[in-house]
């Protein structure tokens, strides 16, 4: 397996600046096993977008790094000799039991949602996953009036993950699974995991002044990202009161207009 490394912020005036040139290239190398990961660096004129999508051309990561601890993070997690590609084009399709579930609604992935029927189509491109990665997905649920009554283990909804193995596995056929998700894993004390998840939702919907927003606050999503540090190390308490600290500087910074800084 080959991987690039592409560090920029995004503006491409050498070489190759077409971007769909660009992205023809780097999903051409693609099929040929050569991953793209994009580290992004710079302000003012970074183009964030253009660099995300050459990551996902890539089949790759993207990461934007924003102090020498990140780069540290990334290195490590994402980018050294441990983060090997085992599965590619992977997928999730979640389906709902309509007597248990009143409504619901996926929150962010606004750019990786898919038809249906892309689900089982082989040709239809999706991002990989390394060892060790973890890959989490949020959605808003409002249970039927059954839903809130019904005990036992009668599953809310029934969620399929469909890959293609990668690395010494690559050609081999996809893979796919399933199971269901009930109220065995409903808790009314969250783990610390569970609260970290929940203030990046919250300061996501926040900062882009999403309909969604609620009565969400800056303030309810840093106290939500404290609490989610209470029982680790230092080292990994640290890392997570990162994201305090980036709520708390968004709601200085004028360029949200209010709308983080006034919650």
């Amino acid at each position: 397996m080959n991987r690039i490394v592409m560090a920029s912020d995004g503006d491409l005036n050498v070489g190759i600046s077409s971007e769909d040139e660009l992205n023809a290239f780097v999903s051409e190398k693609r099929g040929q096993g050569t991953y793209l990961s994009v580290l992004g660096f710079g302000s003012g004129n970074y183009q964030d977008a253009k660099m995300e999508t050459l990551a996902d051309y890539g089949n790759g990561s993207y990461h934007y790094i924003d102090s020498a601890d990140e780069a540290a993070r990334v290195y490590e997690r994402f980018l050294a000799a441990g983060a090997v590609p085992v599965a590619d084009d992977v997928k999730l399709q979640v389906e709902f039991d309509p007597r248990m579930v009143e409504s619901y609604r996926l929150i962010g992935y606004a750019n990786r949602v898919m038809a249906d029927d892309d689900f089982r189509n082989d040709a239809a491109d999706a991002g990989e996953l390394c060892a060790g990665a973890e890959l989490t997905v949020a959605y808003e649920v409002v249970l039927t009036d059954e839903g809130r009554r019904r005990e036992g283990d009668e599953p809310w909804l029934t969620c399929a993950v469909r890959y293609q193995p990668a690395g010494e596995r690559a050609g081999e056929a996809p893979a796919e699974q399933r199971f269901a998700v009930g109220r065995e894993s409903w808790s009314a004390e969250p783990g610390d995991d569970w609260s970290l998840a929940a203030a990046v939702v919250e300061f996501g919907m926040l900062a882009r002044d999403s309909e969604f927003v609620g009565t969400a606050t800056a303030d309810d999503a840093a106290a939500l990202a404290e609490s989610s540090a209470s029982s680790l190390d230092a080292t990994d308490r640290a890392a997570r009161r990162e994201l305090t600290d980036l709520i708390r500087q968004a709601q200085r910074n004028a360029a949200f207009d209010g709308v983080v800084a006034a919650s």
